[in-house]
């Protein structure tokens, strides 16, 4: 799989897209679940940092699945979780139709 996200990457332009940026924090903002967060932008890819008050799999994968929905074009997206100990860490890339895209490192601990 992750052979595939880097093949998948290779075809994107990744670019940092302030639509994005603002529904990524809106959702964020919004969720009672999350004691903390911090996004912060490394060379064009996101990196956030959630902090759960009740860390589990189950709620990180919720969560995601409702971010997913909230942040992703409709066009395309593809995602990778692995876990990592107390930490479910997810690789996430969306674009659109002219393969402008966004990718994003999004960790739950």
């Amino acid at each position: 799989m992750y052979r595939v996200m880097n093949e998948y990457l290779a075809k994107v332009k990744i670019d940092i897209d302030v639509r994005f940026s603002q529904k990524l924090d809106l959702f964020l903002a919004d969720r009672p679940e999350i004691s903390k967060y911090c996004i912060n932008v490394n060379y064009n890819k996101y990196v956030v940092d959630v902090h759960l008050k009740e860390f589990s799999v189950e709620e990180a994968e919720r969560l995601f699945c409702l971010l997913q929905a909230a942040v992703a074009c409709p066009y395309s997206h593809m995602s990778l979780r692995y876990n990592e100990g107390d930490v479910v860490r997810y690789r996430f890339v969306t674009c659109n139709e002219e393969k402008k895209g966004t990718y994003m490192d999004l960790i739950f601990s």
